[in-house]
């Protein structure tokens, strides 16, 4: 069976990334085990929020539940604005929430997306 893939989506300034991956590569270079963390970064809440829309979330939510669809079946109803969804799905697939497989269709490659909103700086 093979291992859960999880996406963690979190607050965290550009310093505190880099410290982060200092502190891994280090870790490496004393030849300890790490454990890789597929993660993307926001600098603030409202990045997040903005980037991250109510539509977008919809979106991967439709995409994990149908599995590989093409880009043009996630336009529904049919009237809706075929370029926004196309704007959503793209903006997704750079930020690696989405893939795109060798057929061009989209699917959700994570089990599961951890959000972790810091309380205190």
């Amino acid at each position: 069976m093979s291992e859960r893939r999880i996406l963690r989506i979190e607050i965290s300034t550009p310093q505190a990334a880099m410290e982060a991956f200092a502190q891994t590569w280090e870790r490496l270079e004393r030849g300890e085990a790490v454990t890789p963390v597929e993660s993307i970064g926001f600098e603030s809440l409202s990045e997040m929020l903005s980037t991250l829309t109510p539509r977008r979330w919809e979106l991967i939510q439709t995409v994990k539940r149908r599995g590989p669809t093409p880009i043009g079946e996630l336009a529904e109803p049919p009237e809706q604005d075929k370029t926004l969804g196309c704007t959503d799905v793209g903006t997704l697939v750079d930020l690696g929430i989405l893939e795109v497989d060798d057929r061009q269709r989209v699917f959700v490659p994570w089990d599961e997306i951890d959000l972790r909103v810091p309380l205190a700086a």
